[in-house]
């Protein structure tokens, strides 16, 4: 019973700090790129993000750098607008056919990747509790050995990303 009380005690005085500054972001993010992700706020309106994502029956390593505007025009506190332009690196899987005398198969064989991408993002960050919420739009552009150039426009995504303070 003591230790639920001293756990209960320890959220709620962590939840009413919220005169804290954040600047280091870290969470998850969905879509046709899934993977963690890591924020770091480099200025009060600027930030570089690293995420590391999967797509493609690979592996990719990506690195942004952006601003965050406050949309003053919604009546809600709490929402902004988030811009990066950036590249990734990393391995993808694809598709090789093969006609055996017997028999058609497919297999798939990685590849190494490295393209650019774009992020712009909705965040809402919650009042009381350091949570972002985000719906995101990633397209990317990457080169593959196999064909030249692969463009995908849909990435569209969902992330919730916790807030951290590195300043004590």
């Amino acid at each position: 019973m003591m230790r639920f009380l001293s756990v209960a005690f320890a959220i709620l005085l962590s939840v009413n700090l919220s005169a804290q500054e954040f600047d280091l972001e870290g969470g998850i993010r969905t879509g046709v790129s899934n993977g963690l992700s890591m924020r770091m706020y480099t200025g009060p309106d600027t930030y570089s993000e690293a995420m590391l994502l999967t797509r493609n029956r690979g592996v990719q390593f990506a690195i942004f750098l952006g601003s965050t505007d406050e949309l003053y025009q919604v009546p809600m506190p709490g929402f902004s607008l988030s811009k990066a332009w950036g590249g990734h690196l990393g391995f993808a899987g694809t598709k090789v056919r093969s006609l055996d005398e017997e028999y058609y198969y497919t297999r798939y064989r990685r590849v190494p990747v490295l393209g650019i991408d774009y992020y712009l993002g909705l965040n809402y960050t919650l009042n009381r509790i350091p949570l972002t919420f985000t719906i995101d739009y990633k397209p990317f552009a990457e080169i593959l050995p196999e064909r030249f150039l692969r463009i995908n426009l849909w990435d569209f995504g969902f992330g919730i990303r916790y807030q951290f303070s590195t300043k004590i």
